[in-house]
Parts: structure tokens; C-alpha cells; sequence
């Protein structure tokens, strides 16, 4: 029996499903590539934790209570285009009242990309271009919000070797995490290292993180923060109630995605308002949803004319 079969064996005895494939050593780096990143989709039980780790600024002292949730979560191939795969994550919550989904986070990974939309803080993105030696082997991962809006985007390449499969970003900056950005005011941008490792129990995003105050013209680091993301398969779990809203809704979203993505190609720079008179651009497209028992979809114009609205153009 081979080294692989028998790992395989031992992890089907213990229950773990391995519907990502053990990445094979003979195939080529692209090959590889894109079943590392198709590796990430599946039903997940996911463990979310960060913690400060030490602080860089006079008077600032760390946070000691650390961050930690769990949650499951589906994970659905939506494109595959050969260089161009798009995942989408979905929420599913248990409550007493059953089941809800929430539309997570979206990954858009893309090979050889050679515009890389950075943002620059203040809900404003600017692109960057790659000339074609940076670009050469590399993937970008473009990753979306719960409204299918830019949130950051960072390029490196898949490392195959030592019978590891990892993607490490470069330096990335983000907007605040949903898990801070209501309760801290005293930074503006967080700047990270993203590493995506494949595992035989699925995967880990692992986060070297700091965090970056720049408002009047000043610019300094207040601390630095580790985060690992665990993404542990759980094939057994019922996820009908997140398969069945994205049944529903898929093609709407993806509408909504196909307008993101032509703003963006027209433009050098994106920039929008949270909100408008008290209704955030989330709460504008949930509204123009379908209704499962209305059976009734919005228009194509409707998107545009939704969004439209909270996007600021330079003057």
C-alpha cells in the first residue's frame, strides 16, 4: 500500500472526508494551482480566531480578550473559466426559529492577473498594474463583501513543495473587519499577509495582521495581530437551507457581481458611501431580491439604478 493510500485510509477511518484532492506531485504547477484553490469549496465547521499580539505605538496597549466564533459555512464554485474561478461563501446560522443564511464573503481567483485593485482607505480602491514579469505564475485573489463590493485584493503564488499546498499574499490592505469595524474608531485600515494552506481536513486562512492609523497626514502602526481561520469539512452536515437560498438567488447575485466587476474594468478607482439616508447598499439589494413565493426577479436595470447612487465619481 502506498504512503498516500494509507494516509488516505486512516483519515476516511476517522471520519474525515477528503473531497479535496491530495495534490499529485506529477502534475503541472498550474494543474496544481487550480485544485488547491477548488480545494476550498465544500461544507466547512469553521473556527475564527484572532488575538492581539504587541504593540508598536507609544500608549497603546493591547487588546488581552481575544477574538473567537465558530460557524458552518458552504462554500459553492459559482465560475470556473479555467484561469478564472469564483467562490462564493454562505453563512448558515441556527436559531431557535430554524435556519438563516447570510451571504458571506466572495473569493475571485484569477492567474496571471495583471490589475490588482488596492484600497487606499476611506471606502476608496485604486488599481495597480502588474507588468508581466510580476504577474508571471501568480493568482490574485480578489475578495468580495457580503454585497458583492470590493474589500481587498492581493496577488502571489501557489507553493506545492513539502507536500504542502499555500498561497501567501503580499502586503494587503483591508477595511476594518466586520468583527471591529462598529466598535474601534482609533484605527483606519488593516494591513495583512494572507496564507491559504491546504489540509487533509480542508483548510486554513492564516492572517498576519497591523493595524494602521493614517488620518491627518499621519501614518503609524498601532499593534500587530495573528488570525487563523480553520475550515474543518463536515460532509454530513445539512446545508439544504443555504442550497436552497442560493438556488434561489444565485442568478440575481450574479448579475450583481457582473455589474461590480464592469464598473470596475471601466474605472481606475472605486469609491462609495455606506449609506444613504440611514439605508446601507446591503439593505438596497436585499430589497430587490426575489421572493421565493413571488416568483419574481429584478429587472437588470434595477441593479445599476440601486447602486448607482452610493458610488462618488471625483470631481
Amino acid at each position: 500500500m502506498t504512503p498516500k493510500s494509507i494516509l488516505r485510509n486512516s483519515l476516511i477511518a476517522t471520519g474525515i472526508a477528503l473531497t479535496s484532492p491530495i495534490i499529485n506531485a506529477n502534475e503541472s504547477n498550474f494543474k496544481k494551482d487550480r485544485a488547491a484553490i477548488l480545494a476550498l469549496a465544500g461544507k466547512f465547521e469553521i473556527t475564527f480566531n484572532f488575538h492581539e499580539t504587541y504593540s508598536t505605538a507609544n500608549g497603546y496597549e493591547i487588546k488581552t480578550k481575544k477574538y473567537s466564533e465558530k460557524a458552518h459555512e458552504l462554500v459553492k464554485v459559482v465560475e470556473d473559466t479555467d484561469t478564472r474561478i469564483v467562490l462564493q461563501h454562505l453563512l448558515q446560522v441556527e436559531g431557535d426559529e430554524g435556519s438563516m443564511v447570510v451571504k458571506h464573503w466572495g473569493q475571485v481567483w484569477t492567474f496571471e492577473d495583471k490589475e490588482i485593485l488596492e484600497y487606499q482607505g476611506e471606502t476608496t480602491w485604486k488599481k495597480r498594474q502588474l507588468n508581466t514579469d510580476e504577474a508571471r505564475g501568480t493568482w490574485s485573489q480578489y475578495v468580495t463583501q457580503t454585497d458583492d463590493s470590493p474589500r481587498y485584493e492581493s496577488y502571489g503564488k501557489w507553493d506545492h513543495s513539502m507536500g504542502l499546498s499555500q498561497w501567501v499574499s503580499g502586503q494587503t490592505n483591508r477595511p476594518l473587519p466586520r468583527r471591529e469595524y462598529k466598535t474601534r474608531k482609533d484605527y483606519d485600515i488593516l494591513v495583512g499577509i494572507n496564507t491559504h494552506i491546504i489540509t487533509p481536513q480542508g483548510w486554513v486562512h492564516e492572517q498576519s495582521n497591523r493595524k494602521l492609523v493614517k488620518r491627518d497626514n499621519k501614518r503609524h502602526y498601532l499593534c500587530h495581530e495573528r488570525g487563523f481561520n480553520t475550515y474543518f469539512r463536515v460532509p454530513d452536515h445539512d446545508f439544504s437551507v443555504a442550497e436552497s437560498y442560493w438556488k434561489t438567488h444565485s442568478k440575481f447575485w450574479k448579475s450583481v457581481r457582473a455589474h461590480w466587476m464592469a464598473l470596475i474594468n471601466k474605472s481606475n478607482d472605486v469609491k462609495y458611501t455606506r449609506r444613504i439616508n440611514g439605508k446601507s447598499m446591503r439593505k438596497a439589494l436585499h430589497m430587490l431580491m426575489a421572493d421565493p413565493e413571488e416568483k419574481k426577479a429584478a429587472a437588470p436595470e434595477d441593479i445599476p439604478k440601486t447602486l448607482t447612487p452610493y458610488l462618488i465619481k471625483d470631481r
